[in-house]
C-alpha cells in the first residue's frame, strides 16, 4: 500500500471514531489536524492506519514536539 493510500485509511480511520481530520499547510509543510487541537504528520497518520500507534500514543507525541519545539526558542 503506498504511503498517500495509508494517509487516507488512517485519515478515514479516525473519522469512522468520530474524530474531526483536516489537512492543513503549515510553514510549508502539510499537517493534519485532529479535533482542533493537535497536529499530526502524515507519516504519523499513516502509522494510525498501520495500527503503530493509538490516538492517545500520537497525542503523546505532540505533547512531546510541542516542548521540544518551546524548549528549543
Amino acid at each position: 500500500m503506498s504511503r498517500d493510500a495509508k494517509v487516507s485509511k488512517g485519515v478515514q480511520l479516525l473519522r469512522e471514531q468520530g474524530h474531526r481530520v483536516e489537512s492543513r499547510i503549515q510553514h510549508g509543510n502539510q499537517w493534519w489536524e485532529i479535533d482542533e487541537r493537535m497536529l499530526a504528520t502524515p507519516e504519523e497518520i499513516s502509522q494510525i492506519a498501520d495500527g503503530v500507534y493509538s490516538l492517545t500514543e500520537l497525542e503523546e507525541l505532540f505533547v512531546k514536539r510541542r516542548e521540544e519545539e518551546s524548549g528549543e526558542l
